[in-house]
């Protein structure tokens, strides 16, 4: 699928997504203001229809000053003349069972004057039986005012919402199943465009020994070549090294795939890591000089036996040290150490080389992962050589750490247990 065609369907799909979350938050908005409206009705309309019945039971011509809501769940009702106050709960219970109020609350009694608290209690519909007059001792020459607080206000909104909220639930799930869907596209999207790359690199890979090969057969079928055994020699030995090659780079592929499948077995023996260390940089030395590089060895170990299967380890020094030659835009320094540390060896490799930049420090061990480089391929390989290397010092129970600046260069660090204290 082309990159544009994926862009275009993950803008599409957030902008869906928003849209729709965007809608089930302005439903929700207004089924909770509805909610409350329908609320504040029910309050209002109890409410008066207890100050009514409070000022039937006055012996006083009483007048009501209004019926105020002083914030989202208290109401004050208001009189101008004194009022009997003793049916006052009473009133309160029935009046909010008839308008559907179920919800409890808090009524206290205040003298106008002073604004002193008189009386009041919180009362729970649920638990609330036969309910008697009030006990009060309220003189009739003084006015009282009476706030009511609904304390489960929210409570009692949200409780006819429970359908809203298990769609909302269900939102939640369907964007999370979406945005998984939409990680898992890019994933095999980037996985099919490393494999495509892994294809192409191998596909260079082989075309250059396989064309090598097969100039150097056409030429030894020629006739006169028998007449000349030092031509014939050159081209056999070409054939030969192309072949050795072509061995190596199938072989690279086979041990992932052994890696992968389970089916690779070490060979342990004792192994004094720092005599592998000096037959394995001869093979490079040559390499090195033709650069005009250094390469710098501190082999500052004491103890340097580890069990460890000698041919695999090679080849985690010999990708190490390959790398950090192939991925040198100058001329190359290279600083190979060792240290005991944590009861082991800790081996060094160090460059100068173009680094990697932080993003890919992640994924540089993965499978056919090769740094992003733009349009320019000028390093060869299939991605597989630091994937080796982290699964082989994995097999051999060791730590592999990477510490790297672009532009500055890499450190790959690598430990291994030590076989014994003992100095060498």
């Amino acid at each position: 699928m082309a990159r544009a065609a994926i862009r275009n369907i993950i803008l599409l799909a957030f902008i869906s997504l928003a849209g729709i979350i965007a809608t089930q938050v302005f439903w929700i908005k207004k089924a909770i203001d509805l909610k409350e409206q329908q609320f504040n009705h029910r309050a209002y309309v109890a409410l008066k229809s207890v100050a009514d019945r409070l000022i039937q039971d006055s012996k006083y011509k009483v007048q009501l000053d209004g019926i105020n809501r002083k914030s989202s769940n208290y109401y004050t009702i208001d009189f101008s003349s004194p009022v009997n106050v003793s049916m006052l709960e009473n009133y309160l219970v029935i009046e909010s069972r008839n308008q559907n109020l179920n919800a409890d609350f808090e009524y206290g009694i205040f003298e106008c004057t002073t604004d002193s608290f008189y009386y009041g209690r919180y009362v729970d519909l649920d638990k609330i039986g036969k309910i008697k007059r009030l006990r009060v001792k309220a003189k009739p020459s003084e006015n009282y005012y009476i706030g009511v607080l609904f304390p489960k206000q929210r409570t009692y909104l949200h409780e006819d919402l429970e359908l809203l909220i298990f769609f909302s639930v269900v939102l939640l799930v369907v964007i999370g199943f979406f945005t998984y869907t939409i990680l898992v596209i890019l994933r095999q999207k980037k996985l099919s465009e490393i494999k495509n790359d892994f294809v192409n690199n191998m596909t260079h890979e082989f075309k250059t020994p396989i064309s090598t090969i097969a100039l150097s057969s056409d030429v030894l079928m020629r006739d006169d070549i028998i007449n000349n055994p030092e031509r014939l020699k050159h081209y056999a030995t070409i054939i030969s090294e192309e072949n050795k090659r072509l061995k190596s780079q199938v072989e690279s592929v086979l041990q992932v795939s052994q890696i992968e499948s389970n089916k690779l077995q070490l060979n342990l023996t004792d192994v004094d890591v720092h005599d592998l260390i000096n037959r394995v940089i001869k093979n490079f030395e040559p390499r090195i000089s033709e650069l005009n590089g250094t390469l710098q060895i501190s082999l500052n170990a004491k103890n340097t036996v580890i069990s460890a299967d000698e041919v695999h380890l090679t080849n985690i020094l010999y990708n190490l040290l390959d790398n950090a030659i192939k991925y040198c835009d100058k001329v190359p320094l290279i600083q190979l150490s060792t240290q005991n540390k944590h009861k082991g060896i800790e081996i060094a490799v160090k460059d100068n080389g173009k680094g990697i930049d932080r993003d890919s420090h992640n994924m540089i061990f993965q499978k056919f992962f090769r740094v992003p480089s733009g349009n320019l391929h000028d390093v060869k390989g299939f991605g597989l050589g630091l994937f080796y290397v982290k699964n082989m010092v994995k097999l051999h129970k060791g730590r592999i750490a990477l510490h790297s600046i672009p532009k500055v260069g890499t450190t790959f660090l690598i430990w291994f247990h030590n076989v014994t204290t003992a100095d060498k």
